[in-house]
């Protein structure tokens, strides 16, 4: 005899797996199914919770809170609001995964926020704490609430660590990282580091990813001498930095001596106004004070033909150059977007990189307006090009910008031999996709946009000023 086909539904995993798919609404009707759905929608209801919905949070009695309270596994944008962190108080709010929050400059509501950590420590992968400007030098930060109890023979499972705005001595710094054993990116923005005598000289062999700025950085007590908090991060490789101050004393040839002796394996640079100036001139801490350097990320008006020239020491693995506005505030529009192009008078120099970087992949310059002629002159050699955000010269209209990016993406499925549009049989003879060197004067500037797109055999993104293309 056959026996009964079972419902999907009635099987727990899936009910579980499909839980992670629905709005609270839905997930809210399903748990009202019967109990054993309860369980399984529960706790995608409870998962996340949004700093929209933290008002609904308050609203709940403490019972509610003390049955799921052990469900939440996400907290966004915990703010200051009287009633909010009150709610989280309960014992049962201890498996919170991410925690993201503001906090007030009192007393009490710090105690309630690092009870709040303390609890969830041994869960705790990403914390995100801030406090609003500007920095109280009275208002310490303590470590312990980092600390999981001794007697339960726990560790810290941090990966992601930003505190924002707070003030904490070098002790308490280096105290703070040997807790966190499993720390990997540590951001330390506005956060204040009060100079004393330097005795916890702890150094991580984890973390990978600092940001903070070369104030925070390098700027120490004139009259001791306390090196720099590079000296913590033995195995770093992705600074991101900025300068906070106009002008500050600093002495470059120690500086630089700092990085290669404490930071040496640094091969991603995110630089925000911090080093460039007379004092920490970039181009020469990319000579003098990184080696094989991979990724760089400046602001358009830092990318000079000096910094450029300097960038040619790391040519053999630099794999990825952008400006800072090349993922900060891309309009998910269609519209060509218009930029400050600060890289216009020496558009020339621009092209050394992708013409002698052969192992780039992304190029991503979004307010830079590249000449193709001067592409001509600089034939690219970076056959491993990926991601490509420039904008081109002449090709200054929606429809000339959509007709190139759709010859490329036609001619590449032509190359491949898969599906393209009915036009592709006259873009492939328009493209003269077998032939190399330079274009012919006659050819559009789509044309010519096109075939040097397609050049490129694993380029898959590009933007030319306008909405971002995959082919």
């Amino acid at each position: 005899m056959d026996a009964t086909p079972m419902n999907p539904f009635e099987i727990t995993e899936i009910r579980r797996r499909l839980s992670l798919f629905l709005s609270p609404t839905d997930a809210i009707a399903c748990a009202q199914v019967c109990k054993s759905w309860s369980d399984d929608f529960l706790s995608a209801i409870w998962h996340t919770i949004e700093k929209s919905s933290l008002y609904q949070l308050v609203k709940l009695d403490l019972r509610i809170i003390a049955k799921h309270g052990h469900r939440i596994r996400v907290i966004n944008g915990l703010s200051v609001e009287d009633g909010v962190l009150d709610k989280l108080q309960d014992a049962s709010v201890s498996k919170i995964k991410s925690l993201s929050m503001v906090m007030k400059k009192t007393i009490r509501h710090l105690a309630h926020c690092y009870d709040l950590i303390h609890r969830n420590v041994t869960s705790l992968t990403s914390l995100n704490l801030s406090m609003p400007p500007p920095v109280d030098r009275e208002m310490y930060f303590t470590a312990d609430c980092l600390s999981p109890f001794a007697h339960t023979g726990a560790t810290s499972s941090l990966a992601y660590l930003k505190i924002q705005g707070l003030c904490m001595t070098r002790n308490t710094f280096s105290r703070m990282l040997n807790i966190c054993q499993a720390l990997e990116h540590i951001d330390i923005r506005d956060t204040y580091l009060q100079s004393t005598v330097f005795t916890d000289k702890y150094q991580h062999p984890r973390v990978t990813h600092l940001t903070a700025s070369v104030e925070q950085v390098f700027y120490a007590d004139p009259d001791k001498y306390e090196p720099s908090i590079l000296f913590h991060f033995p195995n770093l490789t992705h600074w991101e930095t900025w300068k906070s101050r106009s002008s500050f004393e600093i002495e470059f040839n120690h500086c630089i001596m700092e990085i290669t002796q404490y930071s040496p394996h640094i091969t991603a640079l995110c630089n925000r106004t911090g080093i460039g100036s007379e004092e920490f001139p970039l181009s020469k801490v990319l000579v003098y004070g990184l080696r094989d350097l991979t990724e760089i990320c400046v602001e358009p008006e830092q990318l000079s033909p000096e910094v450029i020239m300097s960038l040619m020491t790391h040519k053999n693995s630099l794999t990825t150059v952008r400006t800072s506005s090349s993922y900060d505030h891309l309009p998910p529009s269609n519209t060509a977007i218009e930029f400050e192009d600060y890289l216009a008078k020496f558009g020339w120099a621009v092209q050394f990189i992708p013409s002698h970087c052969l192992r780039l992949q992304e190029f991503s310059l979004p307010s830079h307006e590249m000449d193709m002629d001067d592409v001509d002159k600089f034939p690219w050699m970076c056959h491993d090009l990926q991601v490509l955000h420039v904008r081109i010269k002449n090709l200054n209209t929606m429809d000339k910008v959509n007709t190139a990016l759709q010859m490329w993406v036609d001619g590449k499925r032509a190359k491949l031999g898969n599906n393209f549009s009915k036009d592709t049989e006259q873009v492939t003879k328009d493209l003269n996709l077998a032939s190399v060197g330079y274009p012919k004067q006659q050819d559009s500037i789509e044309i010519r946009v096109a075939r040097h797109l397609l050049r490129f055999e694993k380029l898959c993104t590009v933007r030319l000023g306008s909405k971002v293309w995959h082919a």
